[in-house]
């Protein structure tokens, strides 16, 4: 099986697209670039720790793909977040992805209906808790805050998936893990003082 925080640390890649475009542009401090590398080294750390096994090559492979895309809604995000309110662009977002999984379940045959009330409460719980309350919550920062501090922050998605992983599939961090995880949270943190450091001069 595709360990959870391997999966999130690939698809949190898509911020050095986001990192390279703010550093290029020199909107980030010397001391928030060693943040971010520090913040990199610990989700290598987090998801390194636990092994690799050649099944979870498919796995992989969608986790880079989805880093693609996550880099391309962000930047897309802080150019609409300019001049369109948080309600406007997260309905046209999330009208959007509807449309597009719909068509896609369509294609493929997957049926719409027919599940189990277990599966229409996990259903209702990934659009509410990392939809409605995560993504809108992205979306409405992208406005007053930097697409490379937004970023940073999502660098927190493994240590947190990870810690969530443990009641609901049984992964047990390993004393590695919780060294990378701890190490992410320290280059958030540093990353959240450059920047504001940086604000002040």
């Amino acid at each position: 099986m595709h360990r959870l925080s391997e999966g999130v640390f690939r698809q949190n890649n898509g911020s050095i697209l986001i990192y390279k475009w703010d550093f290029l542009k020199g909107k980030i401090p010397p001391l928030g670039v060693a943040a971010i590398v520090l913040a990199f080294e610990g989700s290598a750390v987090l998801a390194l720790a636990g092994g690799a096994q050649g099944s979870e090559l498919y796995g992989n492979i969608l986790a880079l793909a989805a880093a693609v895309f996550v880099a391309l809604y962000t930047l897309i995000g802080r150019i609409q977040r300019g001049y369109l309110s948080t309600t406007i662009y997260t309905f046209l977002t999330y009208l959007a992805c509807f449309l597009t999984l719909l068509l896609m379940a369509l294609a493929s045959g997957t049926p719409l209906v027919g599940y189990g009330g277990r599966e229409w409460l996990i259903g209702l719980g990934l659009a509410v808790l990392c939809t409605l309350m995560g993504h809108s919550l992205f979306s409405w920062c992208l406005k007053y805050l930097s697409p490379a501090y937004v970023s940073a922050v999502k660098l927190c998605e493994p240590v947190f998936s990870g810690g969530l992983a443990v009641p609901l599939f049984g992964e047990i961090p390993t004393p590695l893990q919780l060294l990378g995880a701890a190490i992410i949270l320290g280059a958030v943190l540093l990353y959240t003082w450059a920047e504001r450091e940086n604000k002040t001069q």
